[in-house]
């Protein structure tokens, strides 16, 4: 009895040892990560020479931990000589705390107060990595983080400041934490080992079965007997307070409704072969109950040494499951922002909706409506104004169509009513004139107030296609007809439609087509500076020189570019050949500024920054020759935007606000945004000098962008008269039709020719 008692305190002691000698490499990279950084954070404020003394301490110690390791590794005798290895690990460990215990005596910051914090929390960041280093161990566990404790709070409260006092006191309760928590961990390890040291073979067979259903708890039941033994973890899932119970007591704890389940489920295991098993679910609750605990569980037949029978069943609580399958429906079929029916739902009833219409020989109507203006709202206010919008939206039109009919939000601004079993147009015209109406007063986000706009399309089943994506795209093509005719409207789709949205795709194709074909080109308008009458820059300008209509200005073709989701791809090719064309200038001598215009889309596209930094660096210009034009409705969302501003000034890239003036900037917003140019809107420029609106505009521009250490260029400059004006506010820079229209490279390269001359010259 005593050679098995050993010999069962030494397989434990020798499994204990493999599992702390494997953490050891880990936790002495942690602890001498822990170390150098301690000794550099501390270098200044505390003695050196006793902190390179203590990190060469903490060094040898842990680098000697970590050669045994290795050669326990090696050791083929290891599990023969289990005290020799638990004696060296434990010193070791010992050893290891004691040179963190002597950290706060050897670099304590007596005057700094933060540091003695840090020096705590990274002797308790130590004691807290015990508990996975040394779980297996508890009473190596205990003492070390006790030393740890004692070291610490004795340097504490022997300082004698308050301050100490009050970190000694939340020092306790940390320790004490780590040591409770330290102590339960080692038990439950200890027992753990013991358990399968103790049962190996029925252990391996509760393991597959736990494998197999992601273990929460297990029961055992020999047929002869009523008593039903339970994990600790089965227990507390049942409620009881003992591992012990009868079959009836267990039985009783499940949902009425179900109890047949396991019923059967035991009986059919019983009466198959050694080895048979079964997977059920079934509910936890009583008659009455409404919230369920749903359980799966598994039951294996096997027989032990003796030959005796018996049912081994682990279980799992998968209510998470079940709540997360929800979830999963919800996400699959749900908006998760409105509620409303998703673009899958809407399609899966869409179906359904027309082959019951087909069978019973009725209609149905979908009213296809698109917010209008909503990404201004987003770039105005913000996205979570946005949402607030889309969401006021769905509770309005739930307020207003029938339960039995489909409320969808397809996705965006997108949203569609679906109404079954219609008798004529005139009730499908009253649901669209009602949902029209949700834009006959403003709204109030926040602190913002929105003018909502509508535009609504309608199709009806028979008469506007047989199928169901027919009568999708008829909506949409009436509602595209709305919007393409002054919005805010009500349009029934018919055959003309089709044309118009031939002509659309045949553009967006176009477009894309471009790209490949190297259709685009870019024009360049040269930035004067008035104070020298010298070309100081260039902003480079897109056209698209198409094979049929010839040339097109980009406010033609760049609303399409961000509809079908080529804007990017056309900014980067902006971007890219403005800055080899800059290369080019800068090799035949000639240093000005570059400016090109981003859209939205693309400034807050994944990567931004890093892009515009990688084109730079691979054209070869300098960093600050680049000037990124973003629209001032960008400057709406600065804590978005900020980080990329900043990002592309430390990198010396400049940022300009283009069109200022026309948007909703603030003090507050420019001084985030981090920017170096303010170029006022030309529709300001204009007017000048005649309309005192605009002169006071400009002026109140130009002595705030100067004020703020901005640049400031006035855009659209026609006129003698308006350059003298803005020449009289001090405005350094200026670009119009007065000085030159947008010219293609060449153009651009004599201009900087003679200028250079003109400046040679003088």
């Amino acid at each position: 009895m005593g050679d098995t008692s050993t010999l069962r305190r030494d397989a434990i002691r020798h499994t204990q040892n493999a599992l702390l000698y494997s953490g050891v490499k880990f936790s002495a990279v942690g602890s001498l990560a822990a170390a150098v950084v301690l000794v550099t954070t501390f270098h200044e404020i505390v003695n050196t020479h006793l902190s390179y003394v203590w990190m060469f301490l903490v060094c040898s110690i842990y680098f000697a931990r970590i050669a045994d390791s290795f050669l326990f590794a090696k050791d083929q005798q290891a599990e023969n000589r289990t005290d020799y290895w638990s004696s060296r690990f434990y010193w070791g460990a010992m050893f290891s705390s004691a040179a963190w215990a002597s950290s706060i005596w050897l670099m304590f910051p007596a005057d700094y107060p933060a540091y003695q914090v840090l020096l705590v929390l990274t002797i308790g960041a130590v004691a807290g990595g015990a508990l996975a280093s040394l779980p297996y161990d508890n009473k190596l566990s205990l003492t070390f983080q006790c030393l740890l404790f004692f070291s610490v709070e004795v340097k504490l409260l022997t300082f004698g400041s308050s301050f100490s006092y009050e970190v000694a006191l939340y020092s306790a309760f940390v320790f004490g934490f780590l040591i409770s928590c330290g102590a339960k961990v080692g038990v439950n390890y200890l027992e753990l080992l013991r358990l399968k040291q103790d049962s190996q073979d029925t252990n391996l067979a509760v393991i597959k079965a736990t494998e197999q259903m992601a273990q929460m708890g297990y029961w055992q039941w020999e047929e002869s007997d009523e008593h039903v033994t339970l994990s600790e973890n089965l227990s507390r899932l049942l409620g009881f307070d003992r591992k012990t119970v009868t079959f009836h007591d267990c039985l009783a704890k499940i949902y009425p409704d179900d109890r047949h389940i396991l019923r059967n489920s035991l009986r059919s295991v019983m009466e198959g072969a050694e080895h048979a098993e079964a997977a059920i679910e079934y509910r936890l609750g009583i008659a009455g109950d409404t919230d369920f605990r749903y359980i799966r569980q598994l039951t294996r037949r096997m027989s032990d040494s003796e030959g005796k029978m018996c049912l081994f069943g682990s279980v799992q609580d998968i209510s998470a499951i079940k709540t997360a399958e929800d979830k999963i429906y919800n996400m699959a079929y749900y908006d998760s922002l409105t509620q409303l029916s998703n673009r899958a739902q809407f399609h899966e009833h869409l179906e359904n909706y027309t082959l019951l219409a087909k069978k019973n020989n009725q209609k149905y109507s979908i009213i296809y409506m698109d917010l209008d203006n909503f990404k201004g709202v987003n770039d105005s206010y913000g996205h979570e104004t946005g949402d607030g919008y889309l969401s006021v939206f769905a509770d309005y039109l739930r307020s207003i169509v029938s339960r039995t009919d489909l409320i969808s939000r397809l996705g965006g601004d997108e949203f569609c009513i679906l109404l079954h079993d219609i008798t004529g147009d005139q009730e499908v015209n009253i649901i669209a004139q009602r949902c029209l109406e949700f834009s006959d007063q403003p709204i109030e986000i926040g602190n913002h107030r929105i003018h909502p706009k509508l535009s609504i399309g309608i199709s009806i089943f028979p008469e506007h296609g047989q199928q169901p994506d027919e009568i999708v795209k008829s909506a949409d093509l009436a509602m595209y007809h709305v919007k393409q005719h002054g919005k805010q409207n009500i349009a029934v789709y018919n055959e003309s439609m089709e044309k118009d949205s031939t002509e659309r795709v045949r553009l967006e194709a176009d477009l894309r087509k471009a790209l490949a074909d190297d259709d685009f080109e870019l024009w360049y308008q040269p930035k004067y500076d008035i104070r020298t009458n010298t070309i100081a820059g260039a902003e480079a300008l897109i056209r698209w020189r198409h094979p049929v209509k010839g040339l097109i200005p980009p406010d033609l073709f760049i609303t399409t570019a961000e509809r079908v989701g080529v804007i990017k791809d056309i900014g980067e090719w902006v971007l890219a050949s403005a800055c080899t064309q800059l290369k080019q200038w800068n090799e035949l001598g000639y240093r000005i500024q570059m400016a090109v215009n981003i859209s939205g889309d693309h400034f807050a596209s994944s990567g931004f920054s890093d892009h515009v930094k990688q084109t730079v660096l691979n054209k070869g210009i300098h960093p600050e020759d680049l000037e990124v034009e973003i629209t001032e409705s960008l400057s709406r969302d600065p804590l978005a935007h900020t980080r990329i501003c900043h990002d592309l000034r430390s990198a010396g890239i400049r940022v300009a606000i283009d069109d200022f003036g026309t948007g909703y900037s603030s003090l507050s917003v420019l001084g985030e945004l981090e920017v170096d140019t303010l170029k006022i809107d030309r529709s300001f420029i204009q007017h000048l000098p005649e309309d005192k609106a605009s002169k006071l505009m400009v002026k109140t521009i130009t002595d705030l962008a100067l004020g703020l250490g901005y640049e400031c260029v006035a855009e659209g400059v026609e006129t003698q008269a308006q350059l003298d004006f803005l020449r009289a506010l001090n405005c350094p820079y200026v670009q119009g039709y007065f000085f030159s229209k947008p010219i293609l490279a060449e153009d651009m390269l004599e201009l900087l020719s003679q200028d250079q001359q003109t400046t040679n010259v003088a």
